[in-house]
C-alpha cells in the first residue's frame, strides 16, 4: 500500500462519514416531523381539525350563514343604475310652431340617437313570504350547525373505536409473537431430542405444525393491525406515510369505561339526532307559515331618477318618480288552501317522526346501558380467566424445563392461553362497542 495515499483516503473517509451522518440526521429529522404521538383525546381533537368530511360540514355552516344574509338583504333597500341607448330609424315627428318672425317653423320631437341614465332605489315594505323565508334561513343555519355537531360526534366515535382497535391488535400481536418465540424454542428442543433418540418424529411434526399455525395467525394479526392503522390515519386526516404512535394504554382506557364508576343519564336535549329532528319540525312549521303568508298582500316602494344624454327642445319624460306597488292575492281556485292543508299534514308527520325516534333512542340507550353492564362483567371474568391461563402456561413451561411435562402439554397449555386471550379481547370489543354507542346516544362522546 502506498503510504502517501493514506492521508487522502483518510480525509475522503472522514468526508464520506460526515456526509452519511448529515444525510442520516436529515432523514431522522424528517421522520420526526412526520411522526405523530396522540392520546385518545388528542387524536379526537386532531381529527376535528383535519378530517376532510368535517371540513366540508364546517363549510356548509358558513354557506348557511351566507344564505341568512342573502335572504335578509332581499328586504333591504336595493339600488340599481342603468344606461339605455336608442337610435330611432324612422323620421322624427315634427311640430309646426309659429316662429319669431311670424312664419311657421318645424321642430323635431326627440333625438335620433340618445342615451338615458337612470338610478332606481326600491324597498320591500311588507311581504309575508319574505318574513317567513328569513326565519327559514335561520332554521336552515341551525340545522347545518347541528349536522356539524353530528359529524363531530361520528368522527369522535370512529376515532375512539379505531384508536382502541389499534391498541387491541398491538397487544394481540405482542402476545402472538411471544407465543411463536416460545413454541420455536420448544420445537428446537424437540428436534434435538429427536436427534438423540429421546423423541419420536410425530412429536417433532406436531410442534412444527403448531408453530406454523401460530405464525399464520400472527401474520394475519399484523395484517389487520396494518389495515387498522391506515384506517385510523384516514380518520385523523394523516397521510399514509405518517408514523402514528398511540400513547394511551389499553388497560387504563378500558378502566375508564367501567359502568359502575359513574352513572350515565339520558338527556333528550343532548342527543344530536333528536336535535336535528326538532329542526325538521321547526322547518315544517315554517313551511306552513310560508303557505299561509301567500294569502297576505305584498307592498313595495321605489324612487327613480333618470336623465337624457341629449335634452330635446320638447321633453315630456319625468326626471324623478316616486311610486308604490300593492299586490293583493284574490283567487287561486283553492291552490293556496291546498298547499296549507298539505303543510299541516307535513307538520304532523314531522312531529310523529320526532316522538317515534325519541322512543327508539330511549330504548337504544337502555339497551346500550344494559349491554355495557353485561360486557363489563364478561370482561372482568375473561380477564381473570386469561390471567389464570397464563399462570397455568408458566407452570407447564417450568415443568417442561425440569423434564416433568412434555412438549404436547406446553402446546395444549399455550392453545388454552391463546383461547383465553381471544375471549378476553372479544370481551374488550364488546365493552368498547357498548360504551361508544352509549356515549353517542347521551351526547357525551
Amino acid at each position: 500500500m502506498n503510504n502517501k495515499n493514506k492521508p487522502i483516503r483518510m480525509r475522503t473517509l472522514q468526508r464520506l462519514t460526515y456526509l452519511l451522518f448529515s444525510v442520516g440526521f436529515t432523514l431522522g429529522a424528517a421522520g420526526q416531523e412526520n411522526s405523530y404521538t396522540f392520546t385518545l383525546n388528542e387524536a379526537k381533537a386532531f381529527a376535528l381539525s383535519n378530517n376532510l368530511t368535517r371540513k366540508n360540514a364546517a363549510i356548509d355552516v358558513t354557506i348557511a350563514k351566507k344564505k341568512v344574509w342573502e335572504t335578509t338583504a332581499q328586504g333591504l333597500p336595493q339600488v340599481s343604475a342603468g344606461v339605455d341607448f336608442q337610435y330611432i330609424l324612422n323620421d322624427l315627428p315634427k311640430l309646426t310652431l309659429p316662429g319669431s318672425d311670424g312664419q311657421p317653423t318645424q321642430i323635431e320631437v326627440g333625438e335620433k340617437a340618445n342615451a338615458t341614465y337612470s338610478v332606481t332605489i326600491s324597498q320591500l315594505v311588507f311581504n309575508g313570504p319574505y318574513i317567513v323565508g328569513l326565519q327559514a334561513a335561520k332554521a336552515y343555519k341551525n340545522l347545518s350547525e347541528n349536522a356539524l355537531v353530528k359529524t363531530d360526534q361520528d368522527i369522535k366515535a370512529n376515532v375512539t373505536a379505531g384508536y382502541l382497535t389499534v391498541l387491541l391488535l398491538q397487544e394481540t400481536s405482542q402476545i402472538m409473537d411471544s407465543s411463536v418465540a416460545n413454541l420455536k424454542r420448544i420445537a428446537h428442543d424437540t428436534e434435538q431430542l429427536y436427534r438423540t433418540g429421546f423423541a419420536d418424529k410425530t412429536a417433532v411434526d406436531q410442534v412444527r405444525v403448531s408453530v406454523s399455525l401460530l405464525e399464520n395467525s400472527s401474520a394475519e394479526t399484523k395484517r389487520q393491525l396494518s389495515s387498522s392503522v391506515k384506517l385510523l390515519k384516514l380518520q385523523l386526516g394523516l397521510p399514509d406515510s405518517a408514523n402514528l404512535i398511540l400513547s394511551d394504554k389499553l388497560t387504563e382506557m378500558i378502566a375508564r369505561y367501567n359502568p359502575n364508576a359513574n352513572d350515565i343519564a339520558f338527556d333528550p336535549s343532548k342527543n344530536i339526532d333528536l336535535k336535528i329532528l326538532d329542526n325538521q319540525v321547526n322547518i315544517s312549521k315554517l313551511q306552513l307559515k310560508l303557505n299561509k303568508s301567500n294569502f297576505l298582500p305584498s307592498v313595495s316602494a321605489f324612487v327613480s331618477f333618470q336623465r337624457l344624454h341629449k335634452e330635446p327642445l320638447i321633453n315630456f319624460t319625468p326626471t324623478a318618480l316616486l311610486g308604490a306597488k300593492l299586490t293583493l292575492p284574490i283567487f287561486s281556485s283553492g291552490m293556496r288552501l291546498s298547499k296549507v292543508q298539505q303543510a299541516k299534514l307535513e307538520v304532523s308527520k314531522s312531529i310523529n317522526t320526532y316522538y317515534q325516534t325519541l322512543q327508539n333512542v330511549e330504548m337504544g340507550f337502555a339497551d346500550a346501558k344494559a349491554s355495557l353492564s353485561v360486557a363489563w362483567s364478561k370482561y372482568e371474568t375473561q380477564k381473570m380467566n386469561k390471567e389464570l391461563a397464563k399462570q397455568v402456561l408458566d407452570d407447564v413451561r417450568t415443568k417442561y424445563k425440569n423434564g416433568l411435562a412434555s412438549q404436547v402439554d406446553v402446546i395444549q397449555a399455550n392453545d388454552k392461553y391463546l383461547q383465553a386471550v381471544g375471549n378476553y379481547l372479544a370481551a374488550i370489543v364488546e365493552v368498547i362497542n357498548a360504551r361508544v354507542k352509549l356515549d353517542k346516544l347521551s351526547g357525551n362522546i
